[in-house]
């Protein structure tokens, strides 16, 4: 049968006191019923030695037993620790809750552990769907504007574009990266140059202007740099406007 630490803890204690109590009794018998001096050592001794080997014996199990069981839980609990911190919130605490029913101490902590896993998974959910519907705020309004809209990264990779764009450069579609569009037109070959070359470096673009004289038409890019909290630029949000026969 499995025991609490502190019920584990009193019964040692009671078999301490229960092994006092005999070995105070046995000698009483042995010096009621002593008939000479000598027996009477000699009794006494073998008596001492018996008990002092008995409790010797159970003292080494006593002392291996339990930093064993303290052990184990707390490799358990460790266990559940580090996969917490390690970002795994679906953590089974359940089979550990399950085999240590029997300890209400070790129950506790586990079922705080289980509790608090409970709020962190509902306070990421509850993030996640206002992360997704900020989201979803910010892709609507990007899509009302009637200029186009390009959000990329530093490498080249197209994070997002509105409508507009969508309408104007079907291509990007089925193009991930601005380094792999291939335009045979020049003028819009030229305004994705820009842009790649803006992120390559990290420059914001003010009103940079992209005649194409062959149609009279105007390319007006404005780009921001997005940057990380050391300052490194991880990418840029561009808007392009077009005015046609100028």
């Amino acid at each position: 049968m499995k025991r609490s630490l502190s019920s584990l803890y009193h019964l040692i204690i009671t078999v301490i006191l229960v092994l006092i109590l005999l070995e105070t009794a046995i000698l009483i018998v042995i010096s009621t019923n002593a008939k000479d001096l000598t027996n009477l050592i000699n009794d006494i001794q073998t008596a001492a030695i018996v008990f002092a080997l008995i409790l010797f014996i159970y003292c080494i199990v006593v002392y291996n037993l339990i930093p064993s069981s303290i052990k184990k839980f707390n490799k358990n609990i460790v266990k559940i620790i580090n996969e917490i911190a390690h970002g795994k919130y679906n953590v089974n605490i359940d089979k550990a809750i399950e085999d240590y029913s029997f300890d209400p101490d070790k129950l506790s902590l586990l079922n705080s552990l289980k509790n608090m896993l409970r709020s962190i998974n509902g306070f990421d959910q509850a993030k996640e769907w206002k992360i997704y519907e900020q989201d979803q705020r910010i892709k609507q309004l990007i899509n009302l504007i009637p200029q186009g809209v390009l959000i990329a990264l530093s490498n080249g990779d197209i994070s997002y574009y509105n409508n507009s764009l969508r309408q104007r450069y079907p291509l990007l579609s089925d193009i991930r990266n601005i380094n792999d569009l291939n335009f045979k037109n020049d003028f819009d070959r030229r305004i994705f140059q820009k842009i790649a070359d803006a992120l390559r470096y990290g420059d914001n673009l003010y009103d940079c202007k992209i005649p194409d004289q062959d149609y009279k038409r105007l390319a007006i890019i404005k780009g921001s740099m997005v940057r990380n909290l050391k300052g490194e630029p991880t990418g840029g949000v561009f808007l392009l406007s077009f005015e046609e026969h100028v």
